[in-house]
């Protein structure tokens, strides 16, 4: 009789996010302000290129980089790095592109400084690949700015890696000029990576495309980016990693175990979104989703009398729900009246008593997610 099975010891512990928890205990009909995947189409431009592709041209494997041309595209969105087309990896979206560089960098014992609130998926790579997650805190307490101070706190001669989000996944705060010179100062002196998470790089609010910490810390720094969210293509799994040739090239090896290649139509279609039309569908998804945030961040305030960190990028709010009780009996309250969102403890200690609400939904959704939630908490 066999035994019992158990996973590999990197796997032991390992679950699915809270997020996921949460999403597939949801009931039918649930308004979900959960989940981080834009609902407006695919810019016509894209999916023209993708049918013209699909019924005119034969799609094997690319190399497994990707395709030359793309590399190039990506490569000229990061002109003061002069990458050449060898440094950037086209990958199965940006979440393959943070595998592979926490695989390819981290060791045994090795610790990786990620934010706290950060996305869910950091602490778990980490730990696969053997790592020690430590955490810089974003205070609550001050809006989840940058705190220079508690970030230098947190660096010690075992950081091996840092990770950095601008725009926010889950906050929506986006990381100053300042803050950024700060962060690559404190890493000065230090043979710590920097692995600089821009998947949001395109969804801002203000004046124009937030700063990369690239900009400030040019060796040892890898970026990743992909279309999934600029470009409502969450489902064509188009993603890059690119930066420090070293890593790249060793990186590069793991990607062609692992994915062989990114999908060669999702590549072919891709590079239409570097054409005026799609320029043009991405300045209409931002006014979109500004008018959105404003919308829920009026509803919250009015209806609710819910305090609310104002994201300047990304499609994330905030909530204060602490004096409704802690953030997951709040979610669970507010999964029974059929709105699903996101516990904030599920992003670190920081976001306990927050809620993540996602503003993928039309105005009128939103609305109705507002109403249930008022009567959940009443």
């Amino acid at each position: 009789m066999s035994s019992e099975f158990e996973p590999a010891r990197r796997l032991q512990g390992i679950q699915k996010s809270m997020i996921r928890q949460v999403f597939d205990r949801a009931r039918p009909g649930s308004i979900n302000l959960g989940l981080g995947e834009p609902d407006l189409p695919t810019p016509e431009v894209v999916r023209r290129e993708a049918a013209r592709v699909v019924s005119e041209e034969q799609n094997g494997y690319t190399t497994h980089a990707g395709l030359p041309a793309l590399r190039e595209r990506v490569a000229s969105d990061y002109a003061h790095l002069k990458l050449t087309p060898e440094q950037v990896v086209i990958t199965a979206g940006s979440q393959e592109a943070l595998y592979l560089s926490l695989l390819t960098l981290v060791d045994e014992g090795d610790e990786v400084l990620i934010p706290d609130p950060g996305f869910v998926a950091y602490p778990t790579i980490v730990r696969m690949a053997g790592g020690v997650p430590k955490f810089y805190k974003m205070p609550a307490a001050g809006g989840f700015a940058f705190d220079a101070e508690a970030f230098k706190g947190a660096l010690t001669p075992r950081t091996k890696v840092v990770v950095c989000i601008s725009p926010s996944n889950p906050t929506g705060r986006v990381l100053s000029r300042e803050d950024l010179k700060a962060m690559a100062a404190a890493l000065e002196g230090s043979g710590a990576y920097v692995v600089s998470d821009e998947i949001y790089r395109e969804l801002y609010f203000g004046d124009g495309r937030p700063a990369s910490v690239s900009e400030f810390r040019s060796d040892r720094v890898l970026v990743i980016g992909g279309l999934s969210k600029s470009m409502s293509m969450t489902g064509w799994r188009l993603g890059w990693l690119c930066g420090d040739h070293e890593v790249l090239k060793s990186a590069l090896v793991l990607h062609g175990y692992t994915t062989t290649c990114a999908s060669t139509v999702s590549q072919k279609a891709g590079l239409a979104a570097w054409t005026a039309e799609a320029a043009e569908a991405r300045r209409g998804m931002r006014k979109t989703f500004r008018e959105r945030r404003d919308h829920l961040l009026g509803l919250l305030s009015s209806e609710l009398s819910l305090r609310a960190v104002e994201p300047e990028g990304a499609f994330y709010v905030m909530v204060d729900v602490s004096e409704h009780g802690d953030s997951m009996a709040v979610a669970e309250r507010l999964l029974e009246a059929g709105v699903i969102t996101v516990p904030g403890a599920a992003f670190g200690p920081e976001g306990e008593g927050f809620l993540r609400v996602s503003f993928c939904a039309d105005l009128g959704v939103l609305a109705e997610g507002v109403k249930r939630m008022k009567a959940a908490l009443k």
